[in-house]
């Protein structure tokens, strides 16, 4: 057995085929994405009530770390988008059903789309209970517009909530951004919906088709395609030496962090 490829892998992957695994590489602007797969073979018919059962997503009830990782890859791979944070409070008044919140929500996300802005957005509850939004945007809105229509939207009726319930703030820079971004995510405590609050929902979402990536894609022998990604994983490796993380490869995908530099290298060396 080759040493560059972990035992662990191999009994995923081994095949009586020479062409049975594909390997998929998406290259963002920051970071790569690596993924072994078997690759698209005809399968028998499902039926539509199959479908929708294989579809129906499980009920979600707190904000995992695998959503905040998911989060960080677009936010990471979508940067020089973002121009504003924007917040979104309710005031003393406030719905306890996340339903009647996200429809709220979608309402203010409407304008944002009709003037062609894109956006990220995070959920997290106050003290008090009350839910409130946090939105990263491409695009400025002026204050007294921001807090009269979301104003108009919850249906108030608070002058104190007119005055304060929003927020607006430039993003100055990238440092900015991301300590903004570790922030809210950190805070997972006020993830946590309060017992009162139903049917809490998502909470995080983005506008569609804010990341563009590369993708590149080979078939053939499991140990032919981990040897291709040998100097991504030996770059990756030492990167995360730099910051006092070990990194050991278990022979399956990962996500090379600040990768999309050396791969665009390597590709241009034909390596």
């Amino acid at each position: 057995m080759p040493k560059n490829a972990s035992r662990s892998g191999y009994k995923n992957f081994l095949s009586t085929s020479e062409d049975d695994c594909l390997l998929t590489a998406k290259v963002y602007p920051r970071d790569v994405q690596i993924k072994f797969s078997t690759p698209k073979r005809p399968c028998p018919v499902i039926s539509e009530i199959a479908k929708r059962k294989a579809a129906k997503r499980s009920k979600i009830i707190h904000f995992s770390n695998r959503s905040a990782k998911r989060l960080r890859h677009v936010i990471r791979n979508s940067e020089s988008l973002w121009k504003v944070f924007i917040t979104l409070t309710y005031p003393e008044s406030y719905p306890c059903n996340g339903k009647e919140t996200k429809k709220h929500f979608n309402a203010f996300l409407q304008c944002l789309r009709r003037k062609g802005i894109k956006f990220v957005w995070v959920l997290e509850f106050q003290a008090r209970g009350a839910p409130h939004y946090h939105i990263i945007a491409s695009g400025f809105i002026p204050k007294e517009e921001l807090s009269e229509r979301w104003y108009k939207i919850v249906g108030s009726g608070d002058e104190n909530h007119l005055k304060a319930g929003t927020q607006i703030q430039s993003i100055k820079s990238k440092k900015h951004l991301y300590g903004y971004l570790s922030n809210y995510i950190k805070k997972l405590s006020q993830k946590i919906p309060p017992k009162e609050f139903e049917a809490v929902g998502r909470f995080w979402g983005a506008s569609r088709n804010i990341l563009v990536f590369e993708m590149f894609q080979s078939i053939g022998h499991y140990y032919k395609l981990s040897r291709m990604i040998k100097l991504l994983r030996r770059w990756y490796k030492a990167h995360l030496r730099g910051f006092g993380i070990k990194w050991k490869w278990k022979g399956q995908g990962f996500t090379a962090l600040d990768g999309a530099l050396p791969m665009k290298k390597l590709k241009e060396m034909n390596c």
